[in-house]
């Protein structure tokens, strides 16, 4: 069965709108840390342990949520998970100690995040646009940069009205009416229809390697790619769990710092559209070291920032990196290693990217505690994300295995 027009759009509309409403519930915790540390207590790295937390499920559960989505579809999984990210929000509202708060955010409130977020998403639209995964991947992600935008503004202002346990229940109630309408509107894509008969050989491909997750690690194209993930990944989650409360350490009001987080996601959704434009130029190896470059320069740029004009113009460059990353690792993937375990392989390096935002999240609250200050941790993760583009440079597509060799060399036999 061919998937019609209607049936395509509506695929990327619910990926879209998946990634929005689930990053941004996510990501209100970075604009109500303050908040609620000022009810719970604690010094500030042992409110980030939240944030670490639920990076490190969200690392753990990447390889996991990769391969069952491989064998039950998207559609059962991203259900399933965003009921449980649901209850988990909801729950965090009745937090009154810092470890009840870091256990419904991030383990509860995470396993659904980690079974709803960029990994299956990039693969529902992908099954459904085979042709053009890197441009609908790059649409789709739009979700997450706007989710992040919007839910910032919606929660730093209803917080300040209400507070943010009933923020975080409306929240909750944002994600079960989400979950209601893709019941009926989310759809796993129709298997591909046969292209001959069975009758007729296929004509012999060029080279495309289509690995397994063992093999894809056994690879150094693998390794380089992930190790580039790791800086992208440290700085991602130090950013957004510390800047807002950087920003008032500045002097700067609460406002000025949603403000900055909501530019910040405004420019990654032009990231990711112009990302995707130049990967068709440059490809999409050139296009993620590009990327990683601008992150490495607003990084440098960060120490200095003393004004909210100063402050907005970081938040430009580094937003317009910011999710930017996933879409083009997720094309870059299914280039090196094929299609056939693509969740799988995806998975496996973003548990890497994860494990490296918990340990940048808690990272950055430890620095502060010991030095009172950020300044540190930003030129340090200044110079890891150097690091990212020049080990990503080095990404090839893997050679061809002996027996894939022989198998495209034996002729062909028609019947």
């Amino acid at each position: 069965m061919t998937p019609s027009g209607a049936g395509r759009r509506g695929a990327l509309a619910a990926g879209f709108a998946i990634l929005f409403v689930g990053t941004g519930v996510n990501f209100a915790f970075g604009i109500l840390f303050k908040p609620i540390l000022g009810e719970l207590g604690g010094s500030r790295s042992t409110l980030a342990l939240a944030a670490t937390a639920s990076l490190l499920v969200n690392a753990a559960g990447q390889p996991a949520f990769g391969m069952l989505v491989d064998r039950f579809g998207p559609r059962r999984v991203m259900l399933a998970s965003m009921g449980l990210m649901t209850v988990g929000t909801a729950l965090v509202s009745l937090a009154h100690a810092p470890w009840q708060f870091i256990a419904l955010y991030g383990i509860v409130a995470a396993v659904g995040y980690t079974g709803c977020g960029i990994l299956p998403v990039s693969i529902h639209v992908s099954r459904w646009f085979p042709d053009e995964r890197g441009f609908v991947s790059a649409v789709a992600a739009c979700g997450f940069s706007l989710g992040h935008l919007a839910f910032t503004q919606a929660a730093a202002r209803v917080a300040a009205v209400v507070g943010w346990r009933e923020t975080y229940l409306l929240l909750a109630a944002t994600l079960a009416v989400t979950i209601g309408v893709l019941v009926f509107t989310l759809h796993d894509a129709p298997a591909a229809p046969a292209r001959r008969p069975p009758d007729v050989a296929p004509e012999p491909r060029a080279a495309e390697p289509s690995l397994d997750r063992r093999a894809a690690l056994r690879t150094p194209a693998f390794w380089a790619m992930t190790l580039g993930l790791v800086g992208c990944g440290f700085t991602d989650f130090l950013m957004t769990t510390h800047l807002a409360p950087y920003a008032t350490d500045l002097g700067m009001a609460p406002a000025v710092a949603a403000n900055a987080v909501s530019l910040w996601a405004a420019a990654n959704v032009l990231g990711i559209l112009t990302a995707g434009a130049v990967a068709t130029r440059i490809g999409t190896r050139g296009a993620l070291v590009l990327t990683y470059g601008v992150r490495a320069a607003a990084l440098f740029y960060l120490p200095v920032v003393r004004e909210p004009w100063q402050l907005y113009l970081f938040a430009a460059l580094f937003g317009a990196t910011f999710f930017t990353t996933a879409p083009l690792a997720s094309t870059l993937v299914g280039q090196l290693f094929g299609p056939a375990h693509h969740g799988a392989i995806f998975g496996a390096s973003n548990l890497f990217h994860h494990s490296a935002g918990a340990l940048g999240s808690y990272a950055g609250g430890l620095v502060f505690d010991l030095a009172g200050s950020y300044r540190p941790i930003f030129l340090f993760s200044a110079l890891i994300v150097v690091g990212s583009a020049a080990v990503t440079s080095l990404a090839r597509r893997p050679r061809a295995r002996p027996a894939d060799e022989q198998s495209r060399a034996r002729p062909s036999v028609r019947g």
